[in-house]
């Protein structure tokens, strides 16, 4: 789908939208992000990040589209060598790796009466999975990906599928069963939405998951198994394959003005270069300014035996002030060490610090 085309399409459903009740609503922020690293040999990241949220409802429940652009990414950049630095940069992309803009999301989502929850279309399955209260928002929480999402579940980029929510009773747990192709909008060679209904190529598959939830006003702990059918080569090089499969745990806990949370992640060791990961995250609010600190490590596989990879350990501080409702400064300061699992003294990524600036507007 072309830029026009997209941009035309909405036009149409925002105006047809707009000439009877209810009304779409409109939401969303630009983001820009500056990454200073320490090392002469990776050069400063800049980046800006677009989201557009439209929601109408719709008999019993609501549409939602989801619109997001991205600035182009310097190869030589903080954002592109230390790939855990700035998740909010690389979202949205085109075939040639450019920024682009892009419709990632749009879904149908149906809602009844006890509750129960069915969202049908194109979809982020990882918005459904593994959250937490103080993490997975880069735009004013932690801006490393180790702290947005668990780097060992094998989540697809967005893609079609299916998500049934079941909401929790007394001590019956919240349920959620999530159901996509494996192979979402960045998983595919070209970026193209024409390769998200191809179903019969050799590397398609599917994405399943279930996840249990326990929530209350101060707690939160969630359990879940995945699976990734799509084709994942063994790290023993001989060729075969296997599916990816895991486990997850989150656990939160606020009180007062704090607040905490530990994930826990462990993936198929004899496919998954990162097999095991847990992080640890604080959060202290002082009216509407925040500080977070994290910690995360990600383990090396131990089918790979590779003497310059080693296991991943990241490290994040921020400081959020908030100017007003919808305007929000961050700095913060982060320590990467292996960076995508390398641990070669030569290379740039062995240990970096990168200090950072964000600037978040929300409409």
């Amino acid at each position: 789908m072309t830029r026009v085309g997209m941009f035309t399409a909405l036009l149409a459903v925002t105006l047809g939208a707009e000439s009877q009740e209810p009304q779409v609503q409109v939401s969303g922020g630009i983001t820009a992000v500056a990454l200073y690293p320490d090392d002469s040999r990776i050069e400063a990241g800049r980046s800006v990040s677009a989201d557009l949220y439209l929601q109408r409802p719709f008999l019993n429940g609501q549409w939602l589209a989801y619109i997001e652009g991205n600035s182009n990414l310097d190869p030589g950049g903080a954002s592109t060598l230390l790939i855990e630095a700035n998740a909010d940069a690389g979202s949205a992309l085109d075939p040639d790796r450019d920024g682009r803009i892009q419709l990632s999301e749009l879904y149908y989502q149906f809602s009844h009466a006890d509750g129960d929850r069915l969202t049908a279309g194109l979809l982020d399955p990882s918005s459904y999975l593994d959250r937490t209260r103080i993490t997975n928002d880069e735009n004013v929480q932690f801006l490393g990906a180790s702290f947005v999402n668990n780097p060992t579940i094998a989540f697809p980029d967005y893609t079609l599928g299916a998500v049934y929510e079941k909401p929790g009773s007394g001590r019956r747990p919240q349920l959620n069963a999530v159901l996509t192709s494996s192979n979402g909008l960045a998983d595919n060679p070209n970026l193209s939405y024409s390769q998200l209904i191809r179903l019969r190529g050799d590397d398609d598959g599917a994405f399943a998951a279930l996840g249990l939830g326990w929530v209350s006003e101060r707690r939160l702990v969630r359990v879940g198994a995945w699976v990734n059918t799509r084709t994942h080569l063994i790290l023993a090089g001989d060729g075969r394959t296997m599916e990816n499969y895991g486990t997850y745990l989150v656990f939160g806990q606020s009180w007062a003005d704090h607040a905490m949370s530990l994930r826990l992640g462990l993936a198929n060791e004899k496919v998954s270069e990162g097999s095991e990961f847990a992080a640890l995250a604080y959060r202290y609010r002082w009216r509407d300014h925040a500080i977070g600190v994290g910690l995360a490590r990600t383990f090396l596989s131990d089918s790979i035996r590779d003497p310059e990879l080693s296991d991943s350990t990241h490290l994040e501080v921020f400081g959020r002030f908030t100017i007003n409702g919808s305007i929000h400064l961050t700095a913060s300061v982060q320590h990467l060490r292996h960076s995508g699992f390398v641990a070669a003294e030569s290379d740039a990524r062995n240990s970096v610090m990168v200090g950072g600036m964000r600037l978040h507007y929300a409409f």
